[in-house]
């Protein structure tokens, strides 16, 4: 392997390649689409998993199909309108709940009182400050 393949290689965590590999084995083994894909192909995938996928799963297989064609030298189907379009629908029926935090009540506030303390790198530069327990 020669510098480049090694800094190409180096550029995609393996956490990321095997994430990109699942999701084409799930397009052409589970949904048995075909690849290269058409933008067509695509939006009926999307159509047909926008019930049991999140949103942010369906751009991770998007993002996944898109590197596919790239890596291959074919046209990326997943930019196109319909694609797209399919995309924003999904997400406006299928609307994902935010996760939050419950809000710190204030006796949590008060058992805690926090101080900001600068902390120093390596070469003595000061950090930003952190709030910190006193």
């Amino acid at each position: 392997m020669n510098k480049v393949d090694t800094y190409l290689r180096a550029a995609t965590r393996d956490n990321t390649r095997r994430s990109y590999q699942s999701a084409a084995r799930h397009f052409e083994i589970e949904w048995g689409g075909f690849l290269p894909a058409t933008a067509d192909a695509i939006a009926r995938y999307l159509a047909d998993h926008a019930d049991s996928l999140s949103i942010n799963t369906l751009r991770q297989r998007l993002a996944a199909l898109a590197q596919w064609h790239i890596d291959q030298g074919f046209p990326d189907p997943t930019k196109a309108p319909v694609v797209r379009k399919v995309l924003r629908g999904i997400q406006a029926l299928h609307p994902s709940q935010e996760k939050r935090a419950r809000p710190l009540q204030l006796e949590q506030l008060d058992r805690r009182p926090l101080k900001p303390r600068v902390s120093y790198s390596s070469s003595n530069q000061p950090r930003p400050a952190k709030l910190l327990p006193r």
